[in-house]
């Protein structure tokens, strides 16, 4: 038994009949979501009109290269490209934003990762108060295809922002880095943040670089683990910020078949403490999931602290992740059996826009231990 490795697979537990990168599937719900897209964006061109500075376009992404270090029951040890995106997006004016992004999937082919336009409802001038009972801030809608805000974890799916290399276990078994094609409504208070999302379903990040969720495939020696498989998945985040240094946070998604039968459902909680040189955050997720003889959950957590002087930073993460069911997952998780691995790294930046990092990963009551040494840039 043994921790996630960063770009293994997992357990087979259902997903979105749309796979990132590839065409955008068809139906009432994504017809719904275009014929929304087009009556929201119709105005940009009216918008643009009025505005004569023209918009700003920003090109950009991030590579990391890495370094693995395996037991030898686990493999040879290598080097591999981890993640590589190239993202361009455009201010056309204050209401009116886009982002294209496309990443270096599993497959080794470039793929669309982000693609959406951001309309901005209402933003409030920053450093003036706000003194109605709301408070709110900002609001805005966001349409295409985009990270779904879920717990923490997608504030860091880009390598050059996640300090440590590999991806928590239990995100990298339950959501694994969820991403699809829909709408979202999200906004900020003087005291809290919220995002809103109506989407096909529960698809994976190809930047992430983990294995697209598959149903498991209907045979006549499988049949009663067959996945059930949402078509189209609804997900909330209303994150209560306490003060400048901490936020509390909670999470609800669920997806549904074409028949509206309840096929896949998180619970997350997080929670984040910021201090002069210490960063602390967690989260607790809760996946159920439908199979074709039962309902099954999946339950875990991830703890992590930074320390961070100067340009050096060292973190530590504990993860315990435990999957329910009868048969043997992928990776050596057996199934009603919890798995606690920790990890210890550290990085130093080099530059504003470059890092190196080490981490050393570990199961407890296993020596199957994994080692990662990683160059991260921005450009």
């Amino acid at each position: 038994m043994r921790c996630a490795d960063n770009n293994q697979g997992v357990p087979a537990t259902g997903g979105s009949d749309y796979e990132p990168g590839s065409a955008w599937p068809g139906g009432a719900w994504s017809r719904a979501i275009v014929m929304l897209a087009v009556l929201v964006v119709s105005p940009i061109k009216l918008s643009l009109a009025q505005d004569t500075t023209g918009p700003d376009l920003q090109i950009g992404g991030h590579l990391d290269v890495q370094a693995v270090g395996r037991d030898a029951a686990l493999g040879r040890n290598d080097f591999s490209v981890g993640q590589l995106t190239f993202d361009v997006s455009s201010q056309f004016n204050r209401q009116w934003a886009g982002a294209v992004q496309v990443a270096y999937d599993l497959d080794e082919e470039f793929v669309i990762d982000e693609a959406y336009v951001n309309w901005t409802v209402f933003d409030w001038p920053e450093g003036v108060p706000r003194r109605d009972p709301a408070g709110i801030t900002h609001a805005a809608f966001r349409i295409g295809q985009f990270d779904v805000p879920v717990g923490l974890d997608w504030r860091v799916y880009s390598s050059f922002d996640r300090k440590l290399v590999s991806v928590p276990v239990v995100v990298a078994n339950t959501h694994r880095g969820w991403n699809d094609v829909g709408v979202e409504f999200y906004g900020r208070t003087t005291w809290s943040n919220w995002s809103i999302s109506a989407v096909n379903g529960f698809g994976t990040s190809p930047a992430l670089r983990l294995p697209i969720r598959e149903p498991t495939p209907l045979t006549a020696e499988n049949d009663a683990l067959g996945a059930i498989v949402p078509t189209e998945a609804f997900g909330a985040r209303f994150g209560l910020v306490m003060n400048a240094n901490f936020e509390f946070g909670t999470s609800y998604a669920a997806g549904y078949t074409d028949d509206d039968r309840l096929a896949e459902r998180f619970w997350i909680f997080d929670l984040t403490a910021q201090f002069e040189h210490l960063e602390l955050k967690g989260e607790f997720i809760s996946h159920e999931h439908d199979r074709m003889s039962d309902r099954q959950t999946d339950v875990g957590y991830y703890m992590q602290g930074a320390w961070t002087h100067g340009a050096l930073y060292g973190v530590v993460r504990l993860d315990a992740y435990r999957p329910e069911g009868s048969e043997v997952y992928p990776l050596g998780i057996m199934a009603d059996e919890t798995l606690m691995c920790g990890s210890f790294g550290g990085g130093y930046r080099v530059h504003r826009f470059a890092h190196v990092r080490a981490e050393y990963q570990l199961a407890e009551g296993s020596s199957n231990d994994m080692v990662y040494l990683q160059t991260a840039i921005a450009f």
